[in-house]
């Protein structure tokens, strides 16, 4: 059975370009929907405290204003911490299956591809090391068959080298090759080319 990869990534920052991206289109709707909720808000407030009219209305706006600015910051850095933990449940396998390429590219058809537990594209990954086995199987049997045919014609080349070939062997050595060459034929049958 497949073993299950639970090695933790020390580095949390694998496709820099793909998460930082990801980050930012993650913060920059956050901010949008926190300014346009916070735009309300203080909108609504400042209607509000100009309508009872207090005394020290303005240095009450400017409290609200700072305490907002200063929750609005702490939450960015908190929701950029967050993202970029995510966007490494995504980048990470991402990285992985781009290494995997590179391996099989090659030549390692026995490579697998293995995801930690909670990283994303499991079913990807189910695929992707399916295809590879089956590749792997068909060059393994294309392999064999080449092998089959070059021990036939060694055989067969041994056989023309005695001077005294009868027409029986001729004929026997003409179907021969004529089998070598439909197994041949047979070998990347399975492959579009």
């Amino acid at each position: 059975m497949e073993e299950k990869h639970k090695s933790r990534r020390k580095i949390i920052i694998v496709k820099k370009a793909l998460q930082y991206k990801f980050a930012s289109v993650v913060m920059v709707s956050m901010l949008l929907v926190a300014c346009s909720i916070g735009w309300d808000i203080y909108h609504s407030s400042f209607r509000a405290i100009k309508a009872l009219n207090p005394p020290d209305s303005y240095s009450m706006m400017l409290k609200i204003n700072n305490l907002m600015i200063g929750k609005l910051a702490v939450l960015f850095i908190i929701v950029f911490i967050i993202v970029i933990f995510i966007s490494h449940r995504v980048a990470g396998p991402i990285f992985i299956f781009e290494r995997s390429c590179d391996n099989i590219a090659n030549g390692d058809l026995t490579y697998r591809v293995h995801l930690r537990n909670g990283d994303q594209f499991e079913e990807l990954k189910d695929k992707f090391n399916r295809m590879i086995f089956e590749i792997h199987k068909r060059i393994t049997k294309d392999k064999l068959t080449a092998d089959t045919a070059i021990q036939k014609l060694s055989d067969v080349s041994l056989r023309l080298s005695s001077k005294d070939v009868t027409m029986q062997e001729l004929s026997e050595i003409s179907a021969e090759l004529e089998a070598i060459k439909t197994d041949l034929n047979r070998m990347t049958s399975g492959f579009k080319i």
